[in-house]
C-alpha cells in the first residue's frame, strides 16, 4: 500500500513539473491579432485609461505611422506612438522622462518599450532598422547621458541585440 501511495505521488509530481515547464510558453504565447485590430485595442486602453483619470484622450493624428519598406504598397511595420497622445486630465499620464511607449508592430511580431523618440532607416545592406533615443538609465548612466538602441527588422520579425 505504501508503494502505490509513493508510486502515485510520484506520477502526480511528475504530471506537475511537465505543468510547470509548459507554464512559461503557454503565458507567452499571445493570440496572434491583426494590425488594424492591435492599434484599435491599444488605443481603447488608452481612451480607458485617460477617463479613469476623469479625462478625455486627444489624439493627434500621427500616433500610427506606417512603413513601406520595400515599396510594394504593402505596410511592413507599423508604429504607435504613445508620444501623440494628449489625456485631458494629466500631462504626464502617458509620458514622462523615460519617453513614452512606443509599439512596433507586423503581421508576424509585436513588441514595445519606453523611448523618448524613435527614428526609422535602412542601415548597411538596407536593413530595416528603428533607432530608440532612451533615458539614460538604459545605459547604466544618469538620464540626461545619450542613450540609443536598435532594433533590425527580419521577415517581419524584430532582432535585437542582448549585450555588446
Amino acid at each position: 500500500m505504501r508503494f502505490e501511495v509513493q508510486m502515485t505521488i510520484l506520477k502526480a509530481l511528475k504530471q506537475f513539473s511537465i505543468l510547470i515547464a509548459l507554464l512559461p510558453s503557454l503565458a507567452l504565447s499571445e493570440e496572434q491579432i491583426s494590425v488594424e485590430e492591435r492599434i484599435s485595442e491599444l488605443i481603447a486602453e488608452a481612451k480607458v485609461s485617460c477617463i479613469s483619470e476623469g479625462g478625455v484622450l486627444g489624439l493627434t493624428g500621427d500616433e500610427v505611422v506606417k512603413y513601406d519598406f520595400n515599396n510594394d504598397g504593402s505596410t511592413d511595420l507599423t508604429v504607435l506612438n504613445e508620444l501623440e497622445y494628449d489625456c485631458s486630465s494629466s500631462a504626464s499620464l502617458f509620458q514622462g522622462t523615460a519617453g513614452a511607449v512606443i509599439h512596433l508592430i507586423t503581421d508576424v511580431d509585436y513588441s514595445y518599450g519606453y523611448a523618448k523618440q524613435y527614428k526609422f532607416i535602412k542601415a548597411f545592406n538596407d536593413v530595416p532598422t528603428v533607432l530608440f533615443h532612451l533615458h539614460g538609465i538604459s545605459c547604466d548612466e544618469v538620464g540626461l547621458v545619450p542613450c540609443i538602441n536598435a532594433v533590425s527588422i527580419h521577415e517581419g520579425r524584430f532582432v535585437r541585440m542582448r549585450k555588446l
